[in-house]
This record gives structure tokens, C-alpha cells and sequence, in this order.
């Protein structure tokens, strides 16, 4: 994938991180193996798992560790490229998914994400005018 992430033609995946499988935000990559994390989900892992890579295990500096490069590649190409909701197939741009995911219906009723968001309709809808 790094390879055809070089080349400028991504493929769906190279969007999703790898540790909490949602499309990145704020994507960084590690110097060493060229992975992609979301900064949050990077750090995170950093701080459980110390040294290494999350994704396999590759030595990671100790600069990194606090300040992880940012992929400004791949957040490039995430405004430009879009792809298909997984619930709804609705095409959106990458760097608008997470949004999307916190309006779209079927996503919510998949992942049960919407405790998440408060939904200001119902008490408008049940008021039935």
C-alpha cells in the first residue's frame, strides 16, 4: 500500500487506521515503516506499548513519540478523494467521513454510535404537528 500511496493513487484502505478502524484524523506516519495512525490512536498505543510501532512492532523515536510527523500526503488526498459510507454507500470525501458517521442513520443503527450525539429531531418528531 505505501507504494501505491506514493504514487498518488490510494485505495479505500490506506484512509482507515489501523487501530480504531475509522477513516484518520489527523493522520501521522511513522519515520522508520512509513505506517499510518490517527495522532490520538498513535499516541495512545505509543504510551501502552513504549517503543515500537503499533502496527509491526518497528523501532519509533523518541522525538516521534511525542510529536509523530504529520501525513499532510495523506490528509492531502483525503480531500480530494472520496468513498462509499459503509452503511449507506453515499459517496463522501474522507476528510468529511467522521462527520458523516455522526448523521448517518444506518451507521448509527449498525454501530449504535448515536448515545454518542445528542439527536435533536426526536423531541421535535414527537411532538407529532
Amino acid at each position: 500500500a505505501a507504494a501505491a500511496a506514493a504514487a498518488g493513487c490510494f485505495s479505500e484502505d490506506d484512509f482507515y487506521c489501523p487501530v480504531c478502524q475509522e477513516v484518520f484524523k489527523t493522520p501521522v506516519r511513522t519515520a522508520n515503516c512509513q505506517h499510518v495512525f490517527c495522532r490520538k490512536c498513535f499516541l495512545t498505543a505509543i504510551r501502552e506499548s513504549g517503543t515500537h510501532c503499533p502496527l509491526c512492532r518497528g523501532s519509533v523515536t523518541k522525538k516521534e513519540r511525542t510529536y509523530p510527523k504529520r501525513a499532510l500526503d495523506v490528509e492531502n488526498s483525503m480531500k480530494k478523494a472520496s468513498g462509499g459510507c459503509r452503511c449507506c454507500e453515499k459517496q463522501v470525501r474522507f476528510s468529511w467521513m467522521r462527520q458523516h458517521y455522526k448523521t448517518c442513520k444506518k451507521y448509527q443503527d449498525e454501530y449504535g454510535v448515536s448515545s454518542i450525539i445528542p439527536n435533536l429531531q426526536i423531541s421535535q418528531d414527537s411532538s407529532g404537528n
